[in-house]
């Protein structure tokens, strides 16, 4: 019998696990949040479309700009259907990252993710997830300009 309150407290749980995960760069706690299947936009610049399978490596990549990151998640909105279910929530990211000389440069930015959810034997999955960038402040710095971090 499904539980709303449920299926709503795991959801918004699973979206903060997400940022966790990319703050602590842990792609494989990323498993507990994508379904194996899942297909990933971000709609950014340098930005990609990825399949689960994809993402880490990807991430782990585009990542290495960033010495810290903070994300945070709020405002979840989210429509259960059943077994499925579809949800927007807004992103507030701040990035830190160290030029060559050792200063900090902080840029961050606000977006909105919209995933749509699938419930699996293990829990809710995303599907799917799109995040589109709606502001930013700062401007990021590429190689060589900074450095590079695991």
């Amino acid at each position: 019998m499904a539980d709303p309150a449920r299926d709503l407290a795991e959801i918004t749980q699973l979206l903060y696990a997400y940022a966790r995960a990319i703050d602590a760069k842990d792609w494989k706690a990323l498993e507990r949040v994508f379904a194996p299947d899942a297909r990933i936009h971000y709609a950014l610049e340098r930005g990609a479309e990825l399949s689960f399978a994809e993402l880490g490596a990807w991430l782990a990549g585009a990542m290495r700009i960033f010495k810290a990151t903070q994300h945070v998640i709020s405002n979840p909105l989210v429509e259960l259907r059943g077994d499925a279910a579809s949800s927007t929530a807004y992103l507030v990211a701040t990035h830190v990252q160290i030029k060559q000389d050792g200063t900090p440069a902080l840029t961050s930015e606000g977006g909105r993710y919209s995933d749509t959810w699938r419930r699996t034997g293990e829990g809710w999955r995303i599907a799917t997830r799109r995040l589109d960038r709606i502001w930013v402040n700062g401007s990021y710095l590429v190689p060589p300009e900074i450095q590079l971090f695991d």
